[in-house]
């Protein structure tokens, strides 16, 4: 996963949830200007995509998850500078085009998916350097935590869209440690719309 869904909006730490029978409710108060958007955590309807590759001497691995969004998004007038995000990722919905390599990910020795359900994405820190955009996300999934660097793009303003890209360290989470023929930093990519 190279570089990471701004997780992989990047988007995997949550902060802040709140319940409202699972529709997302934007509060947008008449004191500030200040959007904040909070979310039961719909899964099943992400705003985008994010996808995973790795490869070996056999085979090049191209997946995805199927399941996860935003469950906090802070952002004054669409100045992605103020942007702070939370992203919940099903890992029981990893996908791979192989079904028998989507069945071994999920086993215990690589995501381990009946123990671990959920990976979280907090996105802080949005910086401009000239034409290319970065921020700082911490990814938490089995117990463990990496802090990674994502680029991105603004590829839409309204809706408000952007594409990127964050490396992920698999062995910092015991992913698939011993298969020494893949490499330990797998390039993650996302698109997503930001929630307003």
């Amino acid at each position: 996963m190279r570089q990471i869904i701004y997780f992989l909006l990047f988007a995997l730490t949550l902060t802040l949830v709140s319940c409202n029978g699972g529709k997302t409710v934007v509060e947008d108060a008449k004191t500030t200007t200040e959007d904040v958007v909070t979310s039961s955590v719909d899964l099943d309807t992400p705003p985008g995509k994010i996808s995973f590759a790795a490869a070996n001497d056999r085979y090049s691995a191209d997946g995805t998850f199927k399941r996860w969004n935003f469950t906090h998004v802070s952002i004054e007038e669409n100045d992605l500078a103020t942007l702070h995000a939370d992203i919940d990722i099903d890992l029981t919905s990893i996908w791979e085009k192989s079904d028998g390599l989507t069945e071994h990910l999920k086993a215990n020795d690589y995501f381990d998916v009946a123990k671990y359900t959920t990976a979280k994405l907090t996105i802080r820190n949005v910086h401009s350097h000239g034409e290319d955009n970065h921020a700082e996300l911490t990814l938490s999934m089995r117990d463990q935590k990496q802090e990674l660097q994502s680029t991105f793009q603004v590829i839409n303003q309204n809706p408000l869209t952007v594409k990127g890209t964050a490396e992920v360290d698999r062995s910092i989470f015991g992913i698939g440690v011993e298969n020494k023929k893949v490499p330990d930093m797998i390039t993650v990519t996302y698109e997503t719309v930001i929630p307003r």
